[in-house]
């Protein structure tokens, strides 16, 4: 019986629709039109990517031509990211281009500029693979009617801060910052970061602290034109009882049971409470077709394209 392998996206599509989850990472449909802020975000982790690599090799920079190699360094991660991305689909573009995103870098430095004086690189982007094994009673009834389980992701940054030992992950938003940060204290990404970190890491972190970028331009109701970019940082430390670590597993473990009924029993029901949240699924004009087979379905406007956090993307 293969594992069930699952990385926090796949646990978030599942849970936001089951047919969304079957038509994107069981047939791995992608729409042809991609999402100017997840390009964004792709090509920010790769500009964090290229900059904290260089610090890890060679230390933080101390002159102004050591400045400019690791800001190339970063620019250069950032743009083969970005132009990967491009290359897979049509965009609409909008205030979130790369010229957008090399001013946000440099304000992020200037933003984070003691740094130097307060965080030690320990690691950069790791990716890992954990085995998710009994630790008690109730989680040994249930993984034992299951196949193995895998839980995968990408830890962007390992750092020593403040004395402390974090893990450090990168988001990019356009929405409120205080709400984004707020949902952010209960992210199951982040709790299973942490869980994932203590496992896989040779240090035991203390949390999780997110690093946010936020990104807004005003867009004229006259000439439809964006204004400047505004740029806002937040650093946050996100630190989680161990119980959490228990709930998030348990929950992540039903979510597991949930995935094996539905592949058993081929049954990927519509959640009609997803089809619009910040707009509309982009599965949704293939749900409207109302066809029960999916060899029926006509497939225009979408290509395939498999997800795996362990080879490209963000989770």
């Amino acid at each position: 019986m293969p594992p069930i392998i699952l990385d926090n996206t796949k646990r978030k599509t599942f849970r936001q629709c089951k047919k969304k989850y079957f038509l994107q990472h069981v047939k791995g449909l992608q729409s042809d039109y991609g999402s100017t802020a997840i390009r964004y975000g792709i090509a920010w982790h790769g500009a964090m990517e290229g900059y904290y690599t260089h610090i890890l090799k060679n230390g933080w920079p101390e002159t102004t031509a050591d400045e400019l190699k690791i800001l190339e360094s970063a620019l250069v991660f950032a743009k083969k990211k970005w132009d990967a991305e491009s290359a897979k689909k049509k965009f609409i573009d909008d205030y979130r281009n790369f010229n957008t995103l090399v001013d946000n870098f440099q304000a992020y430095l200037e933003y984070f500029k003691n740094d130097r004086l307060e965080m030690k690189i320990i690691g950069t982007e790791t990716k890992f693979e954990v085995d998710i094994l009994p630790e008690n009673y109730e989680e040994d009834k249930i993984l034992r009617q299951l196949p193995s389980i895998i839980f995968t992701g990408r830890i962007d940054l390992a750092v020593v801060y403040s004395y402390q030992n974090w893990l450090l992950d990168f988001k990019t938003t356009g929405w409120i910052l205080d709400k984004v940060i707020l949902e952010a204290n209960r992210s199951p990404q982040l709790i299973g970061y942490s869980y994932a970190g203590a496992r896989k890491l040779n240090f035991e972190p203390n949390g999780c602290l997110c690093s946010f970028s936020h990104v807004g331009a005003y867009k004229s109701k006259k000439t439809g034109d964006y204004g400047s970019p505004k740029f806002d940082f937040r650093r946050v430390p996100q630190v989680y009882h161990p119980n959490e670590l228990v709930q998030w597993k348990a929950d992540f473990i039903d979510t597991c049971r949930e995935i094996n009924f539905s592949t058993e029993e081929n049954y990927w029901p519509e959640r009609f409470d997803s089809c619009y949240v910040y707009g509309s699924c982009p599965y949704l004009k293939l749900c409207k077709q109302q066809e029960s087979d999916f060899d029926s379905l006509n497939l225009e406007g979408f290509h395939e394209e498999f997800w795996d956090v362990l080879e490209d993307g963000v989770d």
